[in-house]
């Protein structure tokens, strides 16, 4: 089935996974992450449905587009996204760069094809119902050529659906990108920043959001702590909230690559490229499109 889809050679390493680059490559600390905390994320292991209501804002509230589909899930994860696309779709191919397409929840499952590649490399042969790439793009080299991708697998009767991180208005002042990440990142190891966060991250969310009574913006305390924090956000326990605070911390300062998109800049490069846009969501960046 899979030769129907794509032109390249695949090694099957893993039983249910096909490999197309056996590397890492730029995702390393996101295959860390989801070996070591897939199941902070997936709702039918905590009961959630923060993931549904995600991926049901993103498809613009009409999950019933999936249903009977051959989808293209890119950058999947661990699945938090894959174990409801199966339950819609004819069939769907899931693929992460990363290490975490072996922890994926919903591997094993008879409509689901695990592919671990950089998709910028898959030559397309017979092309998708639906691609959907969510929270990939800003993490590329290039994200308008991953971007302009994605329309390589489809025809005009196809749907991509797609986020980019939005770019923060006060850019220059965002201490993640000019301050926190590069120091980090230079002076100490991935594994020795989550050992501290494991240990402190109580202490941190604390100061944290004492700061944030503090002060009027958001910006202020997220540059004095550079921890993620989704109290009030998310209606979970405290120590679920850390979780969620260690995962996502690691998330954002050990990318290797964040280009976030203004909506304005994403537009350009879709009217640019003869790209139609049948819905979007300029708070969210997200975006329902198909080829003109």
């Amino acid at each position: 089935m899979i030769d129907d889809f794509f032109q390249n050679k695949f090694q099957k390493i893993d039983s249910d996974v096909y490999v197309l680059e056996k590397e890492d490559d730029y995702t390393t600390n996101f295959g860390k992450q989801w070996r070591d905390y897939r199941d902070v994320q997936i709702d039918s292991i905590n009961k959630y449905k923060i993931s549904y209501e995600y991926l049901n804002d993103i498809f613009f509230n009409d999950l019933n587009i999936l249903k009977e589909k051959e989808v293209l899930e890119i950058g999947c994860g661990a699945g938090r996204f894959t174990e409801y696309i199966i339950k819609y779709c004819k069939s769907c191919f899931s693929l992460d760069l990363s290490q975490a397409i072996y922890f994926n929840v919903a591997k094993g499952d008879n409509k689901l094809k695990l592919i671990k590649c950089n998709y910028i490399n898959l030559k397309p042969k017979k092309k998708f119902d639906i691609v959907l790439c969510r929270g990939v793009l800003q993490h590329t080299p290039n994200p308008e050529i991953y971007l302009l991708k994605l329309f390589e697998f489809i025809d005009k009767n196809g749907t991509v659906v797609f986020d980019i991180y939005k770019k923060p208005k006060l850019f220059f002042l965002n201490f993640k990108y000019i301050l926190w990440r590069p120091l980090i990142q230079k002076l100490v190891s991935y594994e020795d920043f989550e050992n501290f966060l494991k240990k402190h991250i109580s202490k941190l969310l604390k100061i944290k959001r004492i700061l944030k009574k503090m002060f009027i913006l958001d910006i202020i305390s997220d540059n004095i702590i550079p921890i993620w924090d989704y109290k009030n956000k998310l209606k979970m326990s405290d120590k679920e909230l850390e979780k969620w605070a260690i995962l996502d911390t690691l998330d954002g300062i050990y990318a290797k690559y964040d280009f976030p998109l203004s909506f304005n800049k994403i537009i350009k490069i879709l009217n640019k490229n003869n790209i139609k846009v049948l819905k979007s969501n300029k708070k969210r960046n997200f975006f329902l499109c198909q080829k003109f």
